[in-house]
C-alpha cells in the first residue's frame, strides 16, 4: 500500500505478508527523476536494509530495481522489473 504522509512530506509504503509480523515501512521521496523508497526489515540478529529505485524512461518504459543489504553491507540487486505498453 503507498500513501502520502503530509507530516513529513514523503511517499510511505507498507508491505504486509504471511511470513513476518506487522508490516515493512519504508520511506520514499524522488531523487532528482526516480522515486526511492528506503526501510529496514529486522530479521533475527540481521537487520535487512532495502532501497527500491523506479523510474519512467524516455522510450516510456518503466523501470523498477529492488535492492537490499545486511548490516550495513555493500547491496546486492534483488530484483529488477522492466515494464513497457503495449
Amino acid at each position: 500500500m503507498l500513501t502520502w504522509d503530509m507530516t513529513e512530506s514523503k511517499y510511505k509504503a507498507y508491505i504486509f505478508g504471511d511470513s513476518f509480523p506487522g508490516a515493512i515501512v519504508e520511506t520514499g521521496a524522488f531523487e532528482g527523476d526516480k522515486l526511492v523508497f528506503r526501510g529496514e526489515l529486522p530479521a533475527g540478529g540481521t537487520k535487512l536494509q532495502i532501497r527500491n529505485v523506479t523510474w519512467l524512461e524516455q522510450s516510456g518504459k518503466l523501470i523498477s530495481e529492488e535492492y537490499m543489504s545486511r548490516n550495513g553491507g555493500p547491496e546486492t540487486l534483488l530484483v529488477k522489473v522492466e515494464a513497457s505498453r503495449q
